[in-house]
């Protein structure tokens, strides 16, 4: 069953492009809660028409703006922060991230109401990651260095642990060819 406050939150507007694209409709999308922890929520989502997996750890504030990680069965690891309020002409963007004191730049995308990044080096991805994990909150400015959002760490740890893990399990095996269920012995990943 799609839990339609989940389908609201990060993993709607990651996939959204990219299902739309494809003709995928939310209706396709079955979502599962693999923790809470803090402000933070991750899920394992499964696309029924064609198959694909992918986990999500994000975290709201109280504007309404999300922040958050998608990793999916293929491998890809993304970085989304999105705010109902934004306009952004589809664009290659730079802003920033401080996590405590440390400072990101970032190059990456935006469209509509999102910015997002392909994480492409494992190095700095795992880097970025145990910065997530170990900080108490995270800032996310423009180029310019006005701040846009914050957003605590709070329950980072135990999300992206979490996201880690379900992403070593859905990538570990094909789940197009094997079609194992991995968090449980059914074939049926829900």
């Amino acid at each position: 069953m799609i839990r339609n406050h989940f389908i609201g939150t990060f993993v709607f507007f990651f996939a959204l492009g990219i299902l739309w694209a494809s003709g995928t409709v939310a209706s396709e999308l079955d979502s599962k809660t693999l923790l809470q922890k803090g402000a933070w929520s991750v899920e394992l989502t499964h696309d029924t028409s064609d198959g694909t997996l992918w986990c999500s750890a994000s975290t709201y504030n109280r504007g309404n703006q999300s922040f958050g990680l998608a990793a999916f069965d293929s491998g890809l690891l993304a970085l989304i922060i999105s705010d109902p309020y934004w306009s952004l002409k589809t664009r290659p963007i730079r802003f920033l991230l401080d996590i405590d004191y440390k400072r990101w730049t970032i190059d990456g995308s935006a469209s509509e109401d999102y910015v997002s990044l392909n994480m492409n080096n494992p190095e700095k991805s795992a880097e970025f990651i145990k910065d997530l994990m170990r900080g108490n909150a995270v800032a996310v400015l423009n180029d310019n260095g006005n701040r846009l959002a914050t957003f605590t760490l709070n329950g980072s740890y135990a999300a992206l642990d979490a996201l880690v893990d379900c992403w070593s399990r859905i990538t570990k095996d094909d789940p197009f060819t094997n079609r194992t269920d991995p968090f449980g012995a059914s074939t049926d990943p829900f």
